[in-house]
C-alpha cells in the first residue's frame, strides 16, 4: 500500500506571505493542527498549532501583521505519493516528525500524512486480523 492511498487529500495549504492571525484563523475555523505552507504548490514549510502558540507571539512583533515565514519550519520533510507505508514510517521516525506533505513526482503537494493516519489504518488491520482469528478459532 502506497502512502498516498491513506493519508488526507484534503490539504489546507497557504502562500509564505499569510499573516498568523490568518493561519491561526483559519485553522481554528477548519479545525486543523497544521497547514502547508507553499510556493509554486510545491511545500517550502509547515506550521502547527504548537508552532503559533510557541513562536507566534513571541518571535513576531505584531502578530496582526507577522507572516507565517517568519514562524514556520523550512526544514520539512516530503514523502513521494508512490513510497510505501514501511517507508513512511521509517523516515517520520528518522527525522522525528508526526505529520509529512506527500508530493507528486514533480514535487507538488497532493496530500498529507500523519501519525494518526498510520494509527487508523494498524487499528483496521489488526480489526481484520481480528475478524480473522475469530472465525477460525474455537468458540470460547
Amino acid at each position: 500500500m502506497t502512502v498516498y492511498a491513506c493519508a488526507q487529500t484534503n490539504v489546507i495549504s497557504v502562500k509564505p506571505d499569510a499573516t498568523v492571525r490568518f493561519v491561526a484563523g483559519l485553522m481554528r475555523e477548519k479545525n486543523i493542527g497544521c497547514v502547508i505552507v507553499t510556493e509554486n504548490h510545491k511545500p517550502v514549510g509547515i506550521v502547527t498549532d504548537r508552532d503559533i502558540a510557541l513562536r507566534g507571539e513571541t518571535l513576531c512583533d505584531d502578530p496582526e501583521s507577522a507572516l507565517i515565514e517568519s514562524i514556520m519550519t523550512r526544514d520539512i520533510v516530503t514523502i513521494r505519493k508512490d513510497c510505501g507505508i514501511f517507508e513512511a514510517i521509517q523516515m517520520m521516525k528518522s527525522a522525528g516528525v508526526r505529520r509529512m506533505p506527500i508530493v507528486d513526482a514533480s514535487g507538488r503537494l497532493v496530500a498529507l500524512l500523519t501519525v494518526d493516519d498510520l494509527v487508523r489504518l494498524l487499528a483496521r488491520e489488526l480489526s481484520d486480523i481480528a475478524r480473522i482469528i475469530g472465525k477460525e478459532g474455537p468458540e470460547i
